[in-house]
């Protein structure tokens, strides 16, 4: 890509990045990472599937991620997060209209499919790239200011809700489809690549001129540099370790009307009250995630996952749901911008994408089988709360895991 020059404007460009990522993220999850849970029911009530049958799609997502996360990685760095965001857009929108049309168990699980592969490519793993390269000594930040809109799109879960009650599960998929085309294209237009590429500098300050102290020193590995360090498969490990947690988010609302709420109120809990603290989380990583020891904050993020599933298993109670709310949103909200943060901070700009999409691809081996399992569990046991347990006990290594951890810098 040739350099451009650019003259100096009130607001750094990265901004603009941020910006528009936070809207994708925001679409996505709330139509998708969060919001899906509410078609899981109306979609097996109709087709009469086994929870653990239709669980497989929500997996499919982990593992395409798995086997195509070094793709978009590498197709990130070659061709660019815009060109790349825009790919994985149309696709997402063109899964949601195909789910849309499902009559069979095959088509399901090829929309399904479709889906999961443009939301590799479009969102998360995309605008974190974009975001990371633009920022250095305020990364933690961007990228918590980035992931904020998961945050804001929990909040859509509640409309997906009255969606499905007012128009039914096909022809409100079409209209979230529509808008991915409406809304998702033209965020895409704004991503790109190193600001290096245009004239500018990562957090629009030259190095050359820089007279402050205690300037981050930054750090720059290749993939085979990341690839051999304990540093790598140690926290790819554990972060999938953790991830097992938020995999079983398709669950939660279904598992909310087992337990005698109904799917409106359901709606509410995860897609209200639940973000309402993780967007509390992210702000709070955002304004400490370049302050302190950024391991210490995904360490107290994950103890605050595991507390939050064990208080879910044994919810009964609005009371205690409040409880869940609060430790489970507040986790998840401080996990997601600071471990991209660290990802960045330990192996550097050089290769993010491609050492982030492999940081992903392992974690999702241990992700993906969660739904599934989840799932698989309900049907053998006839409840959500022994399942929910059982993952919150196996997930609860990676509170100790992370404490292991240490920077490559530390080791040469």
């Amino acid at each position: 890509m040739n350099k451009e020059n650019k003259k100096p404007t009130n607001i750094f460009y990265g901004w603009w990045i941020v910006i528009s990522g936070t809207i994708v993220n925001a679409l996505a999850t709330g139509t998708y990472w969060h919001g899906f849970g509410a078609f899981f029911d109306p979609i097996v009530d109709e087709f009469k599937w086994s929870r653990a049958l239709t669980s497989i799609a929500p997996a499919l997502q982990r593992s395409e991620g798995a086997a195509f996360g070094p793709f978009v990685g590498i197709a990130i760095d070659k061709f660019g997060p815009r060109n790349v965001m825009l790919f994985g857009i149309i696709l997402c929108g063109i899964g949601f209209i195909a789910l849309a049309h499902t009559n069979s168990l095959l088509w399901f699980f090829v929309a399904s499919s479709i889906l999961t592969l443009g939301l590799t490519f479009g969102t998360f793993l995309v605008v974190s790239t974009a975001v990371a390269n633009w920022f250095v000594q305020k990364r933690a930040l961007a990228l918590s200011a980035a992931s904020t809109g998961s945050g804001f799109g929990g909040f859509l879960v509640p409309l997906v809700v009255l969606l499905i009650s007012t128009y039914g599960w096909r022809e409100s998929l079409e209209y979230i489809g529509i808008s991915f085309f409406i809304i998702g294209i033209p965020c895409s237009l704004v991503m790109r690549s190193k600001p290096e590429d245009y004239g500018m500098y990562p957090d629009n300050i030259n190095p050359k001129s820089q007279k402050e102290k205690n300037i981050k020193k930054e750090v720059d590995y290749g993939t085979k540099e990341a690839l051999k360090s304990p540093t790598f498969w140690t926290f790819a490990t554990v972060v999938g370790i953790s991830q097992m947690m938020m995999s079983s988010n398709v669950h939660l609302i279904p598992a909310l009307s087992s337990f005698g709420f109904s799917r409106e109120v359901a709606g509410l809990i995860i897609g209200v009250g639940v973000n309402i603290t993780n967007f509390g989380g992210r702000i709070l990583s955002g304004i400490y995630g370049d302050k302190l020891n950024k391991k210490y904050i995904l360490t107290f993020a994950f103890f605050c996952q595991f507390v939050g599933l064990i208080i879910f298993s044994f919810s009964r109670t609005i009371f205690q749901l409040i409880f869940f709310m609060f430790f489970w949103g507040l986790g998840f909200g401080l996990s997601v911008p600071t471990r991209l943060a660290i990802t960045g901070d330990y192996f550097g700009r050089k290769n993010y994408g491609t050492i982030l999409s492999l940081i992903m691809t392992v974690s999702a081996i241990y992700s993906v089988l969660a739904p599934v399992a989840v799932g698989w569990g309900y049907d053998v046991f006839g409840n959500y709360r022994q399942p929910f347990l059982i993952l919150a006990l196996v997930s609860s290594v990676s509170v100790p895991g992370m404490l292991l951890i240490k920077p490559m810098e530390e080791k040469n």
